[in-house]
């Protein structure tokens, strides 16, 4: 069940990554962030209901569970993407993206200090070395304010508030299929009040930019979502955003194969560090099972 966990989330952090990509395709298409993080949860809502009938379940959740998914979904998902995707208008993609993945500092520390879990050594270790391999990822000539920097930090900060409220609020408890479901029609919903004043999702774009949001939407509203589900399910909130640092190395590879982007040394050390800290984590496991299989 662990090895599932970290199958899981890898290959969420991993489809999550290749999206920045598209998005930038859109935006020269003349989409915004608003427009993208509308989209990516409106075209994924007739696919998830969809799977949920093709597996013939009912749309029927606890009550309790409806407020909780509307509050972590607005929040943790619609809200990060916002945050993150408004980032990349004043800081570089790269450099956006690896300042939001100060979120696993985020969710140990809300674990800890909130929720009293404990954090082993190794644990420690391992967000220490991610924390060097994120530094390696920043690059100053692409930071021009402090608004970038901090939208997105902040993005960081609110999906750690996904990651902690889905483990610890019962959401793993129900089938991820559902819960990717209600949060994309939650955070729908909720971009169109918000559009109210501010206009900014734009309705009349190119066939192609629906293409591109289109596999954002497939991408993460729909997949990543749901094997993120199930991967802090079995791992748990704090060790399941460690392995999620995958998702910057797979923005790195994206953006040097879509895009043109130079891989540094200093981004390719960075690569490295994270790969020894999700490794520290995978060793520990693979010892405990022995260990267990063992007695």
């Amino acid at each position: 069940m662990k090895l599932k966990g970290m199958v899981y989330t890898i290959v969420s952090a991993v489809l999550f990554g290749i999206t920045p990509v598209f998005a930038s395709f859109t935006y020269n298409m003349g989409s915004t962030p608003e427009t993208v993080t509308f989209y990516r949860n409106l075209l994924a809502i007739p696919i998830l209901l969809i799977v949920i009938l093709m597996k013939r379940m009912t749309l029927k959740i606890p009550l309790k569970a409806v407020g909780n998914i509307a509050v972590i979904g607005i929040i943790g998902c619609g809200l990060t993407t916002l945050l993150l995707y408004k980032s990349y208008q004043y800081v570089g993609i790269g450099t956006a993206t690896t300042l939001h993945f100060l979120y696993p500092v985020f969710v140990a520390l809300i674990c800890r200090f909130f929720y009293k879990d404990r954090l082993s050594l190794r644990k420690i270790i391992a967000l220490v070395i991610a924390g060097a391999g994120i530094i390696c990822f920043i690059d100053p000539s692409q930071i021009s304010g402090f608004s970038g920097i901090l939208l997105a930090v902040s993005s960081g900060l609110t999906y750690s508030f996904y990651m902690v409220g889905s483990e610890k609020r019962g959401l793993n408890d129900i089938d991820p299929y559902k819960v990717s479901f209600y949060i994309a029609v939650f955070v729908m919903i909720a971009m169109i009040i918000y559009n109210v004043p501010t206009r900014k999702i734009v309705f009349i774009l190119p066939p192609k930019a629906f293409l591109y949001l289109f596999v954002i939407s497939i991408c993460t509203s729909f997949l990543a979502v749901a094997l993120l589900q199930s991967g802090i399910k079995h791992l748990g909130a704090s060790t399941a955003a460690i392995f999620c640092l995958f998702e910057p190395v797979t923005s790195l590879i994206s953006g040097r194969l879509f895009l043109g982007e130079h891989i540094s040394v200093q981004k390719a050390a960075g690569c490295i560090l994270i790969i020894a800290a999700v490794s520290i984590l995978v060793i520990k496991k693979s010892n405990s099972e022995i260990s267990e299989a063992k007695s």
